[in-house]
């Protein structure tokens, strides 16, 4: 049984000691041929195309509920069985630690209810939520986290969620976040891999963002989105509640290629892939929110200095808006939500902002 959770005074002290880290090589160069021939060590590829890599951050996203911890435990699966995570190859076997606050026993208990849990023993480690959170400035939470990684060895090291670690969204305290991980895991080139949950910010009413863009959507500071070699982003597949699909991007990959998106359904600590995902009706879904403003009339109309015809103006909104023919003529509509600011004479209609 971990200690993690277990040992009084966890919050005494702080946890940063300058003269007890121990002592590493500030900076260090090569030259092009020395850095031509590496060969990195054997089993530092973890899954993908350098995806995710020992001794390097990589990123889980998404909004809230949507599946990241589940994606979480997924990934710690596919290290112990040697399955593919999310499409992606894994090319050989590792351990995986999760240190998490939002989910207890009950809920972790569903998670691994319908699996083979004897043979992920050895390879998966996961802490109920600590009582005092991620108490990385004190002595004790670190000596007693160090211990746990000392004895088990992860190859993997997630985070979940990064929000209850960073203070705050600055990029300040994201930075101070990272080098307070960093503090406790090793820093040779087998150290584990760290993965970052994180949420995505709540997107606005007519956004859809895909593939590079979603980088943007991450919560917090830039650094969250900077740091990471690697970052994926799983969205809801729908708005609908009973919908247990999701879409995942890998929206970034400084070390090989990002590879396609793709959808899937969430099951106990597994997701299986979905046939014949209707891609269109996904993208679809921001341009449905998206409804014509006032601000598109005004740009239409020219702040009211043009005069136009009520099909030449829905085609010219159409154009401008890239809406479809029924939004943009119900808003050019005389009973419609605009209809203060229109009016129509002699075949013609004119806008008042």
């Amino acid at each position: 049984m971990s200690q993690l959770l277990e040992t009084p005074g966890i919050l005494d002290t702080p946890c940063e000691d300058a003269e007890t880290k121990p002592a590493k090589l500030m900076i260090e160069f090569f030259t092009p041929s020395e850095l031509s021939a590496f060969t990195p060590p054997e089993g530092f590829k973890l899954v993908g195309d350098y995806h995710i890599q020992k001794a390097s951050p990589f990123v889980i996203g998404g909004a809230p509920g949507v599946g990241k911890s589940r994606g979480a435990v997924a990934l710690a699966i596919a290290g112990a069985t040697g399955a593919d995570w999310f499409g992606l190859k894994v090319h050989r076997k590792f351990k995986t630690m999760i240190v998490q606050a939002e989910n207890g026993r009950v809920r972790l208990k569903n998670e691994f209810a319908d699996l083979d849990c004897a043979t992920l023993d050895e390879f998966v480690r996961v802490c109920s939520p600590p009582p005092f959170g991620f108490a990385f400035d004190k002595v004790a939470f670190c000596d007693l986290l160090r211990r746990e990684i000392d004895n088990f060895q992860p190859d993997v090291f997630i985070l979940d969620p990064f929000n209850r670690l960073a203070r705050d969204d600055k990029a300040k305290d994201y930075a101070q976040a990272f080098e307070e991980l960093l503090a406790v895991l090793p820093n040779d080139d087998d150290a584990p891999a760290l993965g970052i949950v994180a949420h995505t910010r709540k997107p606005r009413a007519e956004e859809r963002a895909n593939g590079r863009a979603l980088l943007n959507l991450l919560a917090g500071s830039y650094v969250i989105g900077s740091v990471p070699r690697a970052v994926f982003i799983m969205q809801a597949a729908s708005d609908d509640t009973t919908d247990s699909r999701i879409v995942w991007t890998c929206c970034k990959n400084n070390d090989g290629e990002m590879g396609k998106r793709s959808a899937w359904e969430r099951r106990n600590g597994l997701f299986i892939p979905v046939q014949d995902f209707d891609w269109k009706t996904f993208e679809g879904d921001g341009e449905k929110r998206r409804t014509v403003s006032l601000a598109d009339l005004d740009t239409l109309f020219e702040g009211g200095r043009r005069q136009l015809a009520r099909n030449t103006a829905v085609e010219q909104l159409i154009e401008q808006t890239k809406l479809g023919k029924t939004a943009c003529y119900q808003a050019l509509q005389a009973g419609g939500k605009f209809s203060q600011n229109l009016n129509e004479q002699d075949g013609l209609l004119n806008f008042k902002p």
